[in-house]
């Protein structure tokens, strides 16, 4: 059945046969015309809903208010903005790593031979060794496409080295390449080249904030990537972090809290602290703010431990 075109009128009588409260109805039609009905309650209504409900339509909570999806909506506009400031700084600081590590193993210049790369098929990789060895092969071919991209561009870095010396080095060609890019040629060297950290992951969560999708409740899962998105590190143990049977930890593995505890890995202290600071006024608003439901079920959506805020202090 075809989707009925409804006005903000209907939107408010429907979200008020639903339970909802709405006090100042011009307030929230004005909201919800700025916002985008779908957008900000379809996007951010589940925490409110009354899972006891059996009809056949939505039941708020009782005593559900406006106010509270939309300080919802708005912490998360918030969140993504804090979020994508510091996984660009990490960013930058995860390509210099790896360029210059890389560098010192294999060369300025032999990020283009297949020999440094791992291909050997991993369990969870669904391809042959052939296509594993191509897979690879096309990382090469697009990192010497983007070489050449840079050099149709005049680029000023890339067209001094390879006018001058006749290859590009690997730290100067990563200022031209993609997180995502990154995550490939990460994904792709030997086990012992890689660190801890799950770049790939960390690459989802700089999408949902470069594309306005929600953050706060996004888990690695639902992007089809193995349930240890980042390893089991000693920040799990410090902070008494339950496991479940498989003994991985319950928070922080494939969750908004993971990106934290990279952030704690690999920012530095400085950036870190101000980045927590921002982060604790943040979630101490919308506590605030909530009164149907506890902050505590937001903070598990989110992947957060109970003692979260310890990790500031481990």
């Amino acid at each position: 059945m075809d989707k009925v075109y409804s006005s903000t009128d209907d939107q408010i009588h429907i979200l008020r046969s639903r339970g909802m409260t709405i006090a100042d109805a011009a307030c929230a039609k004005r909201t919800i015309d700025l916002e985008n009905y779908y957008n900000l309650i379809n996007g951010y209504k589940q925490p409110f809903l009354d899972s006891t409900y059996s009809g056949s339509d939505e039941r708020y909570i009782s005593g559900t208010k406006f106010e509270e999806i939309h300080s919802l909506y708005l912490f998360e506009r918030e969140l993504r903005n804090l979020f994508i400031r510091y996984i660009l700084e990490l960013e930058n600081n995860v390509k210099s790593v790896l360029a210059h590590d890389f560098s010192a193993k294999y060369g300025h210049e032999n990020y283009l031979k297949i020999a440094h790369f791992d291909i050997s098929v991993k369990r969870w990789e669904k391809m042959t060794a052939s296509q594993k060895i191509g897979a690879i092969s096309a990382l090469i071919s697009g990192l010497q496409h983007e070489i050449a991209r840079q050099l149709s561009k005049n680029n000023p870095m890339i067209s001094h080295y390879m006018l001058e010396y006749g290859y590009v080095p690997l730290w100067v060609l990563v200022n031209a390449l993609s997180l995502g890019t990154i995550g490939i040629f990460y994904s792709y060297l030997k086990q012992k080249d890689q660190n801890d950290i799950g770049r790939q992951f960390l690459t989802i969560y700089r999408n949902a904030c470069a594309h306005d999708e929600r953050l706060y409740n996004l888990k690695s899962l639902r992007n089809n990537m193995k349930p240890n998105s980042i390893r089991t590190l000693s920040l799990h143990g410090k902070l008494g972090i339950p496991v479940n049977s498989s003994n991985n930890p319950i928070y922080g593995k494939n969750d908004l809290f993971a990106i934290i505890i990279i952030f704690k890995t690999m920012l530095p202290k400085k950036s870190f602290d101000t980045f927590f600071m921002a982060l604790k006024k943040l979630t101490d608003e919308l506590a605030v703010r909530l009164c149907t439901i506890p902050f505590q079920s937001i903070e598990r959506e989110m992947g957060f431990p109970p003692n979260w805020a310890d990790i500031s202090k481990v």
